[in-house]
């Protein structure tokens, strides 16, 4: 492990003990001996991102000895705008590159979040070690043995994460790795959980992946959606329904959502079109006006995919070569014929998943299994 902590020392309360000040109240014995203690009590939290002021201000001492064990203030981190961090172990190969990172960043600061200092936007904090730059060495982030296939997945994970990962980081980071496959799956990744602490990205070689940038972006940014509390449907599990326009669909997870101006959007959706009800899709109105910047995708009957124009005009929803009918059409292909609700993910944001985030107690949720389910290479490919 070669996470290297700061050695900033406060001479009068530790973090623990400025967290329950914070809150105007008692301050608690933490145990000495264990570093991943988190103080189990409410304190204030300007932004809302689940890192306490005191913590953002002074730094984060886990165990209450008067060590700062995670220094916030030095990493960038403020009490007034909205901060993620996320450790990255990686395999062998797998590691995005600089410009995928900046990528990633670039994202999350032009999130349509407002912050008590005036600006929009979350700050997010990646830490890759010394493998890409300055930038990105906050301390931890480390090359672990390379393991094709992690068998099972949650509990390989969860083991390269306690060897690899210093716990007094637990309150603070989110850790994902960059591995191969796992479960003999040829999945893209996997959370575990919505929301979790942890995720994984895996593209490797077992499965004959080709990947890309954009891959690399999409991916990691829709299995953290996970650990923020972001499903395949937004408003369900559901997936590839096309007034859905997040890169947690499936549809849209490994090239963005199509703009009208060609830029795509490797990012969460940031308004909720209407309702699609399958058996009465009104086709001359796509998604809406809202959705005139857009394009979008949706699956015809013989289960090929198709790319809209503006959004906001007709789609052709049943395939049939014209968009004036009222149609019914399974355009998700999922067996059914629903009515397809949707999300606005950035106003869904959940912070403080699994371990990460101070005050209450912050457990782990079992999520169905076919909630978690991932692309895998072979979707991909038929996709594409």
């Amino acid at each position: 492990m070669t996470f290297r902590p700061r050695p900033l020392v406060l001479a009068t309360l530790s973090s623990f003990a400025l967290v329950a000040a914070a809150a105007g109240g008692a301050v608690a014995a933490a145990a000495p001996d264990d570093a991943a203690a988190v103080p189990q009590l409410a304190a204030t939290d300007t932004d809302g991102d689940s890192l306490p002021d005191a913590w953002e201000t002074n730094g984060y001492d886990a165990n209450g000895d008067g060590v700062i064990d995670v220094d916030l203030p030095g990493m960038g981190a403020t009490p007034d705008k909205k901060d993620l961090f996320v450790e990255m172990d990686y395999m062998d190969g797998r590691l995005a590159s600089t410009a995928a990172l900046d990528r990633i960043v670039q994202s999350f600061a032009n999130a349509p979040i407002s912050n008590p200092d005036g600006s929009t936007g979350i700050r997010i904090h990646l830490d890759a070690g010394s493998a890409r730059g300055t930038a990105y060495d906050l301390g931890g982030g480390n090359q672990v043995p390379y393991d094709s296939n992690l068998q099972p997945a949650e509990q390989q994970t969860d083991a390269i994460k306690s060897t690899n990962f210093a716990s007094a980081r637990k309150a603070v980071f989110h850790y994902m790795l960059w591995a191969d496959d796992y479960d003999n799956s040829c999945s893209s990744g996997n959370a575990f959980a919505i929301p979790n602490d942890t995720f994984i990205v895996t593209m490797g070689p077992k499965c004959s992946w080709t990947v890309t940038e954009n891959m690399n972006v999409g991916t990691f940014i829709h299995e953290l959606g996970h650990d923020l509390g972001l499903t395949h449907g937004g408003s369900d599990s559901v997936n590839y329904k096309p007034n859905y326009l997040s890169v947690m669909n499936y549809h849209f997870q490994f090239d963005g959502v199509p703009r009208t101006s060609g830029a795509n959007w490797f990012s969460y959706s940031n308004f909720a079109p209407p309702a699609l009800t399958e058996t009465s899709l009104n086709e001359s109105s796509g998604l809406g006006s809202a959705a005139s910047t857009w394009k979008t995708k949706w699956k015809c009957p013989d289960n090929s995919t198709r790319t809209s124009g503006a959004a906001n005009l007709g789609i052709d929803w049943n395939c049939d070569g014209d968009a004036v009918d009222t149609a019914s059409a399974d355009i998700n292909r999922d067996g059914s014929r629903t009515t397809l609700t949707t999300q606005n993910n950035w106003a869904n944001i959940r912070f403080g998943g699994g371990d990460v985030g101070g005050g209450a107690s912050q457990n782990k949720v079992k999520t169905p299994a076919h909630e978690l389910k991932e692309m895998t290479q072979q979707e991909y490919e038929h996709e594409h």
